[in-house]
């Protein structure tokens, strides 16, 4: 495919793979000597050297002083406009930088010859949104109690407790802190440390987050933990982690408590007074609002999930092969936004669970992926914007749940990278509601509706243990076949 005369490039597209494109770019003579002129002439008006007037340096001698680094940042240059134009031409939705074809060290600009290169790229897959106004959907209908109430109640004293220092051996619910220094593939150079660091203890038999990694017995090796202690924590690196070094990486963490700290839940009184009200009865009406409004909110989140899981049994797309680390980190903070936005964890609740995420399948990834697709692709079909008011009213959600002031929750996310999750999970949500409103939905009572829920978990474990066996059992019968082999021959 040729260019329009709009830019001096010769362009040309065609597929690298599933979702990926590659683009070959030859830039004529012409364009390279007179980018190398205009270099070199701003090159020569900047430069003072012993001897010759600021402007009046010799070509030859700037050519033979900097030449390299001319060609270099006129190479660059030229590269990035090539690609600017190569993504408006061919409408490319890019997912991250280009990589170059080749060696990119034999990308050297020469007087009087062209410049030829090719880029390759991971793109939006290319699909059709499929029917969706036959689609069926099921609410779970739940009617706030006194029982929920006490729950959140006790909750609340916990997340607004006291710290009192630990003496002794540390039990589940407590916190470690102290530092921590992170190894990978036994190099002695340390990938990553940090003076301090905190660890929640799960139960004995759970497992937990450490740094970002989702440790299966956590609570085994840190209940009974005291001051003083140095604990040794491996794993193996996700294959989905967001960071390349980490995938598949053999993963040691040293870390040493130096302090252990347990929360000491606040009383009714110290509760109302937390909340600024007057009495018990004003603090139950409050904890109702706020359960009935996230019950609300886990409505809404449980049809946008039943309608995007539909939506995607029935698109068929390419999917891209490799996930850059910018995808699973972007995919890690769009996940960490979605909780948080929920309310009901705590920062480390939170970080646990994007721990298990990103520790996660490549099966289960893929999914998200496909769906974070779908949802975009909708967005554009219902001509879904997300305006700045959207995107504070969330922020101060977050600050509320948090108990935090706005400013203070929208700078904490402005240093973590997430405002522009924020937006990017606001106009998501809007879209799958979109979604949700073009469907039909019928209202279940929770009990009912959590049955079917757990029915349908249990085929599935049932069918994976069921194919588990299948595989053991056709291993066994080809040790068996090898086995008896030699027999034969004796």
């Amino acid at each position: 495919m040729t260019t329009a005369a709009t830019h001096p490039y010769e362009l040309s597209i065609e597929n690298a793979g599933p979702a990926r494109k590659r683009i070959s770019i030859t830039v004529p003579t012409e364009t390279v000597d007179s980018k190398l002129k205009e270099s070199l002439g701003m090159l020569r008006t900047q430069t003072v050297i012993p001897g010759f007037r600021k402007g009046k340096v010799p070509a030859h001698i700037l050519e033979k002083r900097f030449g390299e680094s001319i060609r270099s940042e006129a190479r660059n240059e030229i590269v990035s406009d090539a690609w600017k134009n190569a993504i408006e031409e061919f409408e490319l939705r890019p997912l991250g930088e280009p990589e170059p074809v080749g060696d990119p060290t034999e990308v050297v600009l020469e007087d009087g010859k062209p410049l030829s290169f090719a880029l390759e790229v991971e793109v939006m897959p290319d699909f059709e949104l499929p029917a969706f106004d036959d689609i069926k959907l099921t609410r779970p209908i739940v009617d706030v109690a006194d029982n929920h109430i006490d729950e959140e109640m006790e909750r609340q004293k916990i997340r607004n407790g006291n710290l009192e220092e630990i003496e002794g051996k540390s039990k589940e619910g407590a916190f470690l802190i102290g530092p921590a220094v992170v190894h990978l593939d036994g190099k002695e150079e340390s990938f990553y440390k940090t003076e301090q660091t905190r660890l929640t203890i799960p139960a004995k038999d759970a497992g937990g987050e450490v740094l970002g990694l989702f440790i299966d017995d956590l609570g085994k090796l840190l209940t009974g933990a005291v001051v003083g202690d140095e604990i040794t924590i491996k794993t193996v690196g996700s294959k989905e982690h967001e960071l390349e070094e980490v995938r598949g990486a053999k993963v040691v963490v040293t870390f040493n408590v130096v302090q252990a700290v347990k929360i000491n839940p606040l009383s009714d009184d110290e509760l109302i007074a937390a909340f600024g009200l007057e009495n018990i009865e004003m603090l139950k009406e409050q904890i109702q609002l706020a359960l009935e409004q996230r019950r609300d909110q886990d409505q809404a989140a449980v049809l946008r999930q039943q309608a995007t899981e539909e939506i995607a049994k029935r698109v068929e797309m390419e999917l891209p092969e490799k996930t850059s680390a910018m995808q699973a980190d972007r995919d890690l903070q769009r996940l960490r936004t979605q909780l948080q936005s929920s309310g009901r964890l705590s920062m480390e609740e939170v970080e646990a669970e994007v721990a298990k995420v990103r520790s996660g399948s490549s099966e289960e990834s893929q999914k998200r992926l496909k769906t974070f697709f779908i949802l975009t692709k909708l967005a554009e079909h219902f001509h879904v914007t997300v305006n700045e008011m959207e995107v504070n009213a969330r922020i101060a959600e977050l600050a509320m749940q948090n108990g935090k002031r706005p400013e203070e929750m929208k700078n904490a996310l402005a240093q973590q990278g997430q405002l522009q999750q924020i937006e990017a999970v606001v106009r998501e949500e809007k879209a799958a509601d979109q979604l949700v409103a073009a469907c039909t939905v019928s209202d279940m009572p929770l009990d009912k509706w959590q049955a079917l829920q757990d029915g349908g978990t249990a085929k599935k474990t049932t069918k994976k243990k069921t194919a588990k066996k299948k595989t053991a059992s056709k291993k066994t019968a080809t040790k068996k076949k090898i086995t008896k082999k030699p027999s034969d021959k004796s």
